[in-house]
């Protein structure tokens, strides 16, 4: 092989190198990103160390609907948190008699991991304003979760992404 192949070659090589982190690093930054579950908020659906792969373009054109599991910047602490889409613009929301009242008829919700949802501060009602969505965490036991009983509604801007797939543990494999 000749010095200016070998030159082609590698440069042939650079090239591809960097079209593949390019295309990756926009992959994960607008498209797909995959996340780490941290804490017991969304036991019994997801528990600790459990890896998903969300979702970051779908919300954009769809918007969220009821039952998403989303990932979202929090507004209370420099980090992201994972819950359950409960209200949508227009609803009201309200604890009732340890229930989700979900524009004044009970939610059936077969995901949480208890019969019962306490109020957590004073506030058990919530109209969900354009922009914005009502977050709970799937674990309902008292101090299970920091969501909107404490915090309110979210803007859906602070939204990353849609969870849809775990990909660990492997014996748990499959959509969300």
């Amino acid at each position: 092989m000749s010095e200016k192949s070998n030159k082609n070659s590698l440069l042939e090589w650079v090239v591809v190198i960097a079209v593949a982190f390019v295309l990756s690093m926009v992959i994960k930054s607008f498209i797909l990103s995959s996340t780490l579950v941290v804490g017991s908020s969304m036991n019994d659906t997801l528990k600790t160390r459990d890896r998903l792969f969300v979702n970051r373009i779908s919300f954009m054109v769809d918007d969220v609907d009821y039952g998403d599991i989303v990932e979202f910047k929090s507004p209370v602490e420099d980090k992201d948190y994972i819950k359950r889409v409960i209200g949508l613009p227009g609803d009201t929301v309200e604890i009732k008699d340890d229930k989700v009242l979900l524009n004044g008829k009970e939610l059936k919700e077969s995901y949480t991991n208890s019969d019962r949802t306490l109020a957590i501060t004073d506030q058990t009602k919530w109209e969900v304003e354009e922009g914005k969505v009502f977050v709970l965490g799937d674990n309902r036991l008292p101090n299970g979760s920091k969501d909107s009983r404490d915090f309110g509604t979210i803007d859906k801007d602070s939204i990353v992404g849609i969870a849809f797939f775990r990909f660990y543990p492997f014996n748990q494999i499959g959509t969300l």
